[in-house]
């Protein structure tokens, strides 16, 4: 269970498996590296699978005050340097995770082979970015047990009351003011439609049939702002398709991947 301290941030990650290119797993608002378990599982018998629990998230450094999901990227940037990878990695990010990624590629493309993005929205604007400010503010108050159940209610479909009930510990886990900052970091996101347009990486969009966050029909906006983006409905999946559809996302990014 190693940690890297980059320069900039302490990061805390799982490392399983062997083979190249590596696959680099970016977890969600609210989650952290445990989130991918089942994924990493299924990835590392042919490859090396690096599960980053990002600043203010897991296990890794907390810092004070406020920071932006590009400072997020570049703290993966200053990972993959610390591990001296040799090749570009391909990336699996989830919701808060996608885009981040998603910066990565474009901050440093030559660090990303492809890029595969599970629950993602063009930008925040507007009432995704009211909502992630109220919720940083409720969570500093009430902590994370006063924002839990609504939560969870908007990333778990009914039809995945296990998986929804074993996520709640690593929910609960967080700490409330490093979890209002990260909120507020995405809320702060401006993505542009020339951003999108300048991902020069191969392209996934993995949408939830079940996710009413941001559904299917966001998905596919943002796959037609990337160039030659691919687009797919996991059709047993909400907004966490690593935790809800493990073995779904999987195959997708198996085929996607080229293995």
């Amino acid at each position: 269970m190693p940690c890297i301290d980059t320069g900039r941030v302490s990061l805390f990650f799982e490392d399983a498996g062997s083979g190249t290119p590596p696959v680099l797993l970016l977890h969600e608002l609210g989650g952290c590296s445990e989130s991918w378990r089942a994924v990493i599982a299924l990835l590392a018998p042919d490859r090396r699978v690096i599960a980053v629990d990002m600043r203010c998230a897991g296990r890794s450094e907390k810092p004070p005050g406020p920071f932006t999901l590009a400072g997020v990227a570049d703290d993966l940037d200053a990972l993959l340097r610390s591990l001296n990878l040799a090749t570009p990695v391909d990336v699996i990010g989830a919701a808060l995770g996608s885009l981040t990624g998603a910066l990565l590629a474009l901050r440093h493309p030559a660090r990303v082979r492809r890029l595969m993005m599970c629950a993602v929205a063009p930008d925040m604007a507007g009432p995704t970015r009211a909502y992630l400010a109220e919720r940083a503010e409720k969570v500093r108050v009430a902590g994370m047990r006063g924002v839990a159940e609504a939560s969870l209610a908007n990333s778990f479909p009914t039809s995945h009351p296990e998986a929804r009930a074993a996520y709640r510990g690593i929910y609960l886990g967080n700490d409330p003011a490093a979890y209002a900052e990260m909120s507020l970091a995405l809320g702060r996101l401006e993505m542009t439609a020339a951003d999108w347009g300048a991902i020069r990486a191969p392209v996934l969009v993995a949408a939830g049939a079940h996710d009413f966050l941001w559904p299917p029909p966001v998905g596919r906006e943002v796959a037609a702002l990337i160039p030659g983006a691919q687009f797919e409905v996991m059709e047993d999946a909400g907004h966490f398709p690593h935790l809800q559809a493990p073995e779904s996302l999987a195959e997708l990014a198996r085929r996607f991947f080229g293995n």
